[in-house]
């Protein structure tokens, strides 16, 4: 079997501590052990996936959803948009008065002449702590991007911004002033069909766990969906099983319920 795991919320805890419980690690080892496929499959691009992640030990990730694929070492996607489009929508989201996270598979880039919302000052100084590097700009003459997510408020024109993008991305509002851009036609679903075509496995014999609306791909792509216990209630009803929380010993318990531990 192959299963695919989210990352915030699913593997690790979604706030400032990052916590992942020894039972999720545990888990995960002793089901890849057993011969089953474990993949990462996440909104995140490859390079926001930290070593504490990869150290788990997985077959594969599905990043920046569905448009990066990586399979041991075969990198089968990895795709960014055109430039000229990239620099369409920072002008978009500076005239939206937004704070935008501009992602690549080995970068990220922000707009300094925006102001700084919500949760973005926390996310820089989290990634400070990683020693991971915002400083790139729009401005940089390798401006481009993959996906990409914002922060908006009431001086926000969200309306604005999403008839803008609507043609080229899917709008997945995160809760909190926090909203995700989806590239069309690449999604965490897609990436589950292509690594699965890879390795030559059904997709009834595919397992995806998430916790949060821009799971829900993933979770449509599969009769073996999870949702966790810490997921809204809208998307547990979207799922086939719903497991325990996260620091319930959740992915533990999801293992056990398929049989792959």
């Amino acid at each position: 079997m192959i299963v695919f795991f989210d990352i915030d919320g699913t593997i690790i805890s979604d706030d400032n501590n990052h916590i992942i419980p020894q039972s999720t690690v545990n888990a995960i080892q002793t089901a890849r052990k057993s011969g089953h496929f474990m993949y990462i499959n996440t909104g995140r691009t490859i390079m926001n996936v930290e070593p504490k992640l990869k150290n788990i030990g997985f077959d594969g990730y599905v990043c920046g959803c569905g448009t990066y694929i990586e399979c041991g070492n075969d990198i089968l996607l990895n795709r960014t948009l055109p430039r000229n489009l990239c620099h369409e929508i920072a002008q978009l989201v500076y005239e939206c008065d937004m704070t935008p996270l501009y992602e690549r598979s080995d970068a990220f880039f922000t707009d300094k002449r925006l102001r700084e919302i919500g949760a973005f000052k926390d996310l820089k100084a989290l990634f400070k702590t990683q020693g991971k590097d915002i400083s790139k700009d729009i401005s940089d003459t390798d401006f481009g991007f993959d996906k990409m997510v914002a922060w908006y408020d009431e001086k926000s024109n969200l309306e604005q911004f999403k008839r803008g993008i609507e043609q080229e991305f899917d709008y997945i509002d995160r809760g909190y002033g926090f909203c995700e851009l989806a590239v069309k036609g690449f999604s965490k679903g897609t990436g589950i069909q292509t690594v699965c075509s890879y390795h030559n496995i059904p997709i009834t014999d595919a397992l995806a766990i998430g916790d949060s609306f821009n799971d829900l791909p993933m979770l449509e792509a599969v009769p073996n969906s999870v949702a966790m216990g810490n997921s809204p209630e809208q998307l547990k009803s979207s799922a086939a099983f719903v497991t325990k929380d996260l620091f319930d010993d959740g992915i533990e318990y999801a293992l056990k319920h398929y049989n792959l531990i």
